[in-house]
């Protein structure tokens, strides 16, 4: 779980919708490969959402919701263009 209470980490926004939170996330990865059973996972915009993390993404693959997000340990803010 993220610890806000670290230096240097943002406070959580009130409420974020988890395709808006994987969209902020470092690792977040989106691919045009839709597998065939959509249960156990979440596609946004005809692309497949799923988390490249290299300890998460060699165990789960593309099977990954992104409801799981919210608690994630690994969640890492992108860095915007400045």
């Amino acid at each position: 779980m993220i610890r806000f209470d670290q230096p240097g980490v943002p406070p959580p926004p009130p409420h974020v919708e988890p395709e808006a939170r994987h969209r902020t996330c470092w690792y977040g990865r989106r691919t045009p490969h839709v597998l065939p059973d959509v249960g156990y996972q979440t596609v946004e915009d005809g692309e497949l959402l799923y988390c490249s993390h290299p300890m998460l993404f060699p165990v789960v693959g593309y099977r990954f919701d992104v409801r799981n997000c919210p608690g994630c340990d690994c969640f890492r803010l992108r860095r915007t263009r400045s």
